[in-house]
């Protein structure tokens, strides 16, 4: 059985493939350990203008990082949520370009 952050990162994973962020490499979720704190990781990609990763700590704690060609928006950056629906509404940024 899934654990809820399992879940949330599930359902990111298939925002992101819905959207056409899975271009290239992207559309990939695997657990992940990095200095001792474990998260699951989500990439998404579209080919030549986005590449992006989410990180899933727990349900209240979701960072997405990206670097993008996309001038209207930050060429590098990173951003912290409370919760699924702010990740997905900040995704859109990227799905509706």
């Amino acid at each position: 059985m899934p654990s809820p952050r399992e879940d949330v990162a599930q359902r990111l994973l298939e925002t992101c493939i819905f959207g056409g962020l899975n271009q290239v490499y992207g559309g990939t979720k695997e657990r992940v350990t990095e200095n001792g704190k474990t998260f699951w990781s989500i990439l998404f990609c579209k080919a030549r203008i986005l590449d992006g990763r989410i990180r899933v700590y727990s349900p209240v704690f979701i960072l997405i990082e990206w670097e993008t060609a996309i001038r209207k928006l930050e060429p590098k950056g990173r951003k912290k949520f409370s919760n699924e629906q702010e990740a997905k509404e900040f995704l859109m940024t990227f799905i509706n370009i």
